[in-house]
């Protein structure tokens, strides 16, 4: 068959979802992965787009589009990016149903849903239409075709759904919901949504060209799933057909348990090879990096090599070995809920592939106090990426017999401690890594009799609040000044499980302890134990426990 023509362009969001562009999720489409932190990430971006430079163009982006035979309604099918547009399918939904204004309701509808007309012979469509295994379409005619389907209460149910997809889409639409009910300037947002966002789409009618086509576009710069590009290139030096369907499937199951953190999982195993900053995009390194200096074999051994790490990830990161001690498991958990990114995770790994469970949690006690510290003492990414592969290079020529030299080795794992301690003493509240601080002060005052868990919402809360009342016991007890000091410092911060409630937060002290404290904090035990041993809140109590938490930080 004859390779078919390949269409590039940029298209504005309001040109993607109009009469020019009619989608199909095809049944080999894997389901909605989107998490909330997904959805909550690309929202953030968008707005604060939106608010810093609302004359710039947005980059939403890439599209591969096969064109479908029958194309008298510009079908296409979605071979590349799914995600990304059922997202944006969604987010249309829900500015549609919080805009007050009838012409944008209805111009928003119109992006989503064709209605029907008998006159002039128009059909009822929807923009995107899913034929994937998850039976999605009901969902979307009730919650996101409906108007003001997605204010509906039965979302939070949806959102409980064994149905990975709508589950996911359920979660994604509260979370956008919670995120814009609250703006006052929506209408302009949607305005440059519609007109700065855009994305890049890359259509052909050949189903053949598909794996060329994401070659094609990686050789022009954009930025597509490198997952695909490789699968095609490991694949095709596998000469059984046999061997290939088995590997094709190894490699597909992989992909679908990652999701959309495949390519994060193909960049730890990048640099567990390479051990050096990647200076290119992820297929550049793998080809000119990994299999150009013969660090690994292209075919059965790089997808060997990748079901090793998956086996590894699952046990130390996902958690998944019985024999991990409650303290591991509990660092891992706010390591990953609270560092600023995850290159700590490449040196774990391939610590555990080399010495399994021996001295691991000393190795992993070591690894975080290193990438905190350097986080804390406001090292730049680069500086902790070299810093991380270092530990690698190291851990590389180290032998069972010299892993103690290892652990010891100060230079490798060692930090600024002056600054960190001047840091930490200081004010944390409106620092990034304050949250993390706490957390850490959560996992060190605990016994680990527990595996710390059920944080799905984490608030940092002011114990003496940020504007007491001018009569309260709050200022009774601090001097203007003294408040000024310690309102920021994390003596008097806490950690709460639920959304911070601003009609609590001035009560005095003993009322604040009973009716919000005592009872809302019991996922940060430590906290909530120290608060219930002291019967007032002082300037001497806060220095007692300024001097506790920074020497409890300081130690390695």
């Amino acid at each position: 068959m004859a390779s078919g023509k390949i269409e590039a362009n940029k298209e504005v969001l309001q040109k993607v979802f109009s009469q020019d562009f009619w989608f199909v999720i095809p049944e080999y489409q894997r389901s909605y992965v989107w998490q909330k932190d997904n959805v909550s990430e690309l929202l953030d971006d968008l707005i604060f787009a939106f608010e810093n430079k609302p004359e710039n163009e947005y980059f939403l982006g890439s599209l591969v589009l096969k064109r479908k035979d029958n194309n008298e309604f510009s079908e296409y099918e979605v071979l590349d990016g799914q995600q990304r547009l059922t997202t944006f399918f969604m987010l249309i939904a829900v500015m549609r149903d919080l805009l007050q204004d009838e012409d944008y309701k209805n111009t928003l509808q119109s992006m989503i849903y064709q209605k029907e007309n008998k006159l002039k012979r128009i059909p009822s469509r929807q923009r995107i239409t899913y034929e994937i295994r998850d039976n999605v379409e009901e969902f979307i005619k009730q919650f996101i075709i409906s108007k003001n389907g997605t204010l509906s209460e039965e979302l939070n149910e949806k959102a409980e759904e064994n149905n990975i997809s709508i589950a996911n889409m359920a979660i994604a639409m509260l979370t956008m919901r919670d995120m814009l009910r609250e703006k006052d300037n929506l209408e302009e947002f949607a305005g440059f949504l519609l007109n700065n966002a855009l994305f890049i789409y890359v259509s052909t009618d050949n189903t053949e060209d598909a794996f060329r086509l994401f070659t094609i576009l990686n050789n022009r710069g954009i930025p597509l799933t490198s997952a695909d590009i490789l699968k095609s290139s490991n694949i095709g030096k596998i000469k059984d057909k046999d061997e290939v369907k088995k590997y094709a499937a190894i490699w597909e199951e992989l992909e679908g348990k990652y999701g959309e953190n495949f390519d994060r999982f193909l960049a730890f195993i990048r640099t567990m090879l390479v051990k050096e900053k990647a200076r290119a995009n992820l297929l550049e390194e793998f080809e000119t990096n990994v299999y150009k200096k013969g660090k690994l074999e292209m075919g059965k051994e790089t997808i060997k090599f990748l079901m090793h790490y998956d086996n590894i990830y699952g046990e130390i990161i996902d958690l998944e070995n019985p024999h991990l001690s409650n303290e591991y498991r509990n660092l891992i958990t706010i390591m990953k809920l609270g560092l600023p990114s995850e290159d700590w995770i490449p040196p774990l790994m391939y610590y555990y592939s080399k010495f399994k469970m021996e001295k691991l949690i000393e190795f992993l006690k070591k690894l975080e106090f290193k990438f905190t510290g350097d986080w804390v003492c406001q090292q730049s990414p680069t500086y902790r990426i070299e810093a991380m592969n270092r530990i690698l290079s190291v851990i590389e020529k180290t032998d069972q017999k010299d892993l103690d030299s290892l652990l010891e080795d100060k230079d490798l794992f060692g930090i600024d401690m002056e600054f960190y301690k001047q840091l930490i003493d200081g004010e944390v509240y409106k620092r990034r890594f304050g949250r993390y601080l706490l957390l850490k002060v959560e996992y060190l005052m605990g016994d680990n009799t527990v595996h710390l868990s059920g944080y799905n919402t984490i608030s940092v809360e002011h114990v003496l609040p940020q504007n007491p009342d001018e009569d309260s016991k709050w200022a009774e007890d601090f001097t203007k000044e003294q408040r000024f000091y310690w309102l920021h410092r994390i003596a008097n911060l806490v950690l709460i499980s639920m959304k911070k409630n601003s009609k609590l937060s001035n009560l005095d002290f003993q009322e604040k302890k009973e009716r919000y404290l005592k009872q809302r904090i019991d996922a940060f035990h430590g906290n909530k134990i120290f608060i219930q041993q002291n019967a007032t809140w002082t300037p001497d109590v806060l220095k007692e426990r300024q001097k506790e938490i920074v020497e409890m930080l300081l130690k390695n």
